[in-house]
């Protein structure tokens, strides 16, 4: 049986256009089995660098006598997103808490720094004297870094009867895409 050349014509296409709709809709679930894949291995990803800044960030706070803390703030970090385009991944976690000490407490924020400095050193982060920034006013921060982690120890240096406050604050890696 001869088909007529426009018949041919029209069944090649059908054929194609059939052809490129399972091509698509196999390709998207590929994608998309794919996509989830990534976001499954970014959550536990993130979970791990979760659970090493919370351990970090308890042993620095273990290292406050309580006598000394007026006040100690819950923790005030989380995870963000690192993209400033909306997108959903890569992400990284920050662990952040404030402490306030006795005014009249036996250090200041920043004798408190400087002792707690060799304490960190032991802890394997190395402070990043090229990173910090001059002191401000009232304040100034100690960077250190350990591994691809980083800790900032924000120490407020204004006088009683201002509070006398540290702030920690460890920054996680991003999650690989």
């Amino acid at each position: 049986m001869m088909l007529s050349k426009r018949l041919k014509t029209r069944v090649a296409l059908a054929v194609v256009a059939a052809g490129a709709v399972l091509c698509a809709l196999s390709g998207c679930a590929v994608s998309e089995s794919r996509k989830a894949e990534v976001v499954a291995s970014q959550e536990v990803q993130l979970q791990e660098f979760i659970d090493e800044a919370a351990g970090w960030g308890a042993e620095i706070m273990a290292q406050i006598p309580a006598e000394e803390a007026e006040s100690v703030s819950g923790q005030l970090g989380g995870t963000r997103q690192a993209s400033d385009d909306n997108e959903e991944w890569p992400k990284y976690y920050y662990w952040a808490q404030r402490v306030d000490l006795h005014l009249d407490g036996p250090r200041t924020p920043t004798e408190f720094a400087d002792e707690l400095e060799p304490w960190l050193k032991e802890q394997g982060w190395v402070r990043n004297r090229d990173k910090e920034l001059s002191p401000r006013k009232d304040s100034f921060v100690r960077d250190y870094a350990r591994g691809r982690y980083s800790l900032a120890v924000e120490v407020y240096t204004v006088s009683p009867p201002q509070a006398q406050s540290l702030n920690f604050t460890i920054v996680t890696p991003q999650t690989e895409q």
